[in-house]
């Protein structure tokens, strides 16, 4: 006699049971893995967009402005930035304006340059709920530095 081979319905139920046991341990990795990425992905578009500006205001021998959280159509003289997914930029600075003698406008002043390197801080989603950051340093040059990833909050400091 021929035995039947095949999977009993226990064997099944066993099989989805791990494989539901490690769903659910996988769902809190791949949550911090999206916030981390969406603050990546921020930070190289703010860099980006920080480094055009920079470079349209030199090549065209005016100033352009970055205007932060502004979803807004860009113009010849004026760049949008917005963060995207949950990430959000800590600043008081609302607007970044490369002069075309090639520095940066002090924010608080329109005749003067910066007189000290302008940190922007990203976090990977609102601050009060944020484990992820990243510094973006602007110096008065226009030399833009992106900071590590930094874990436990997220300061505008």
């Amino acid at each position: 006699m021929k035995s039947i081979q095949g999977f009993t319905l226990f064997e099944l139920i066993v099989v989805i049971v791990i494989i539901a046991i490690l769903s659910i341990l996988a769902i809190p990795a791949m949550s911090t893995f999206l916030l981390k990425q969406n603050l990546n992905a921020s930070t190289r578009d703010l860099v980006i967009a920080l480094e055009k500006a920079r470079s349209k205001a030199a090549l065209d021998r005016r100033s352009v402005t970055i205007s932060l959280n502004s979803s807004s159509a860009d113009t010849d003289s004026t760049l949008n930035w917005t963060a995207s997914g949950k990430a959000t930029l800590v600043s008081t600075t609302t607007a970044i304006v490369f002069r075309s003698d090639g520095l940066v406008q002090d924010p608080t002043t329109t005749t003067s340059p910066l007189s000290s390197d302008l940190t922007l801080v990203l976090c990977d989603q609102t601050q009060v709920n944020a484990k992820y950051s990243k510094k973006i340093i602007l110096s008065r040059m226009g030399t833009v530095q992106q900071g590590d990833l930094v874990t436990g909050g997220c300061s505008a400091s």
